[in-house]
């Protein structure tokens, strides 16, 4: 099963994604990250919290959906806030596609405390979301199934 998530600069939140997904999906899984408008790194802010979480920042980078053309994912997640308003981009590919409004963690403040308590919850948010895939026999869902009960997941955490 392969995992892509997508945003629009590929470099917070959809490497946060790919972050976690990475750690603690099965080794079946292949999970990868893109941007529609990379901005060609990682946000420092990311590096550092990734180096915090154990993982080594240069295993993950920021590059456009264009180089993904190869990857054929199964499941498109995009994790733009469009609770905010921002543009959610629209994989051209086929695959279930999923959106995981995830709010910026880098937004709330430059102080770099309060980035990393927003990093933490949009890791604990992130998990949480991950666990369910893990939970569902994807296997032997249909692709209707997989996107109501994925969607499902993550809209039951803004209730």
């Amino acid at each position: 099963m392969k995992v892509l998530f997508v945003c629009c600069h590929n470099a917070c939140r959809s490497i946060l994604a790919e972050a976690v997904a990475r750690r603690f999906l099965p080794a079946s899984f292949e999970v990868a990250s893109a941007g529609t408008d990379p901005t060609g790194s990682i946000s420092p802010e990311i590096r550092i919290y990734l180096e915090q979480m154990n993982l080594n920042p240069d295993d993950f980078r920021s590059k456009s959906w264009e180089e993904m053309t190869r990857f054929h994912p199964d499941i498109i997640i995009s994790v733009c806030d469009t609770l905010h308003d921002e543009p959610c981009p629209n994989w051209l590919g086929g695959g279930v596609r999923i959106n995981w409004d995830l709010p910026n963690p880098l937004a709330v403040s430059s102080n770099p405390q309060e980035q990393k308590k927003a990093c933490e919850e949009t890791t604990q948010l992130l998990k949480h979301h991950i666990d369910t895939m893990i939970r569902l026999p994807l296997d032997t869902m249909t692709p209707n199934e997989i996107k109501q009960k994925l969607s499902q997941a993550a809209l039951g955490d803004r209730v």
